[in-house]
């Protein structure tokens, strides 16, 4: 039994480290403290609830180191997961067409935003290991409101079939976007067509349109061929919005872009986009009118 249990120990503090070990200690000494209180006598007592105190606070901070080394070593493991994906991407030509890209948003009063993203690609290269988007709010947002930020990738549901979550992973860029990656169970080789689902819980995304009233754009860029756009955003009920296009000249690109303004629900503007080059970006400029 005691070599068991010392082989345990062993165990314990190679996977936890010192901090696990410690945190142990401290755990044992708080609950002997605990039952000292209860059943001692007066200063046996007070010395074993300062003990249970002093205690409580040493697990405390010791959760909060512990939290904030994972956090750092979770952020490492994502960044170079993300270098080396660039790097393979690079590496071996990944490359695909948007077949269509079909995107919403439901923006709220105090400028939270829902969004879901339904993407067709076409396979251009001889074997895809993964699919990558970057996303982002077009404004600084701190550390605490990125932690905010969740996303899910899942595969189309048609008639009860599909709607499963992917293998996805997620990292903050120096320019204020997140990078997401969808990661494939096994390679898609040239011309299958890849569809999927990316979802968007984004706290405060749309801050400087909705609390500040400010100017705010809706725009995307591809850095592939990308045949078909359709973007829709959907505001408050009883918004009233002026918007313009974004890199979209009348008669020279194929789009439309429109308001449909409801007596009862939410106002939506919607801009469909066809045949868009690489490295163009498309999209529209919204501004909430003041109130009459």
């Amino acid at each position: 039994m005691l070599k068991s249990f010392l082989g345990w120990l062993r165990d314990y503090v190679v996977y936890t480290g010192i901090v696990g070990l410690v945190e142990g200690v401290l755990g044992i000494l708080a609950f002997g403290g605990l039952l000292s209180a209860l059943l001692g006598n007066t200063a046996i007592k007070a010395g074993a609830i300062v003990a249970v105190l002093l205690g409580v606070i040493g697990l405390y901070i010791l959760l909060i180191a512990n939290r904030v080394e994972w956090r750092s070593r979770t952020e490492l493991d994502r960044r170079l997961l993300q270098y080396y994906c660039s790097v393979l991407k690079e590496r071996h030509g990944h490359s695909w067409r948007i077949a269509s890209w079909v995107e919403s948003a439901a923006v709220r009063a105090n400028g939270d935003a829902s969004e879901v993203i339904t993407v067709r690609a076409v396979v251009e290269c001889d074997l895809l290991d993964f699919f990558a988007i970057r996303t982002g709010a077009g404004w600084h947002q701190s550390e605490k409101a990125r932690r905010k930020v969740k996303i899910n990738v899942k595969s189309l549901e048609v008639d009860g079939i599909g709607g499963t979550r992917r293998d996805a992973t997620s990292t903050w860029l120096n320019d204020d976007r997140l990078e997401v990656i969808a990661h494939f169970g096994s390679p898609a080789r040239r011309g299958d067509e890849i569809v999927m689902v990316i979802e968007k819980e984004w706290p405060g995304k749309c801050a400087p349109l909705m609390r500040d009233r400010q100017p705010d754009e809706f725009a995307l860029t591809f850095a592939c061929v990308a045949d078909y756009l359709e973007y829709a955003v959907q505001l408050p009920e009883g918004s009233d919005v002026a918007c313009d296009a974004i890199g979209l000249v009348k008669g020279e690109h194929d789009y439309t872009l429109a308001v449909r303004r409801n007596g009862v629900g939410p106002t939506e503007v919607s801009l469909v986009v066809r045949n868009i080059p690489p490295r163009v970006r498309v999209g529209m400029r919204l501004d909430l009118k003041k109130p009459r």
